[in-house]
């Protein structure tokens, strides 16, 4: 699936602090009677990316995701992100 789009949101909720990247990814699909793009947002938090890319992740570094391609999102029991797999190598994860 592709990334088309990041959202990064970062507040406080129920006075717990947040740090979230909403991934806006779109995959083609085709069938008997459907053909395009089906698009989803996966949230994912900044601590997963740190552990994915093996480092903090600037603003814009996080921005050049935009365009990349994701192999996969791993999930854990509670059905949270817990690592994301690119298709392909990024500078963004050179450490």
């Amino acid at each position: 699936m592709k990334i088309i789009g990041i959202e990064e949101r970062i507040g406080v909720y129920e006075d717990k602090p947040f740090h979230n990247v909403n991934f806006h990814c779109a995959e083609e699909f085709n069938n008997d009677k459907s053909e395009g793009l089906k698009v989803s947002v996966v949230k994912v938090r900044y601590d997963v990316l740190t552990k994915t890319f093996g480092k903090e992740l600037t603003t814009s570094e996080i921005k050049s995701l935009v365009g990349k391609y994701i192999e996969e999102f791993l999930y854990d029991r509670y059905r949270n992100v817990s690592y994301v797999e690119f298709a392909d190598s990024t500078e963004t994860s050179k450490k």
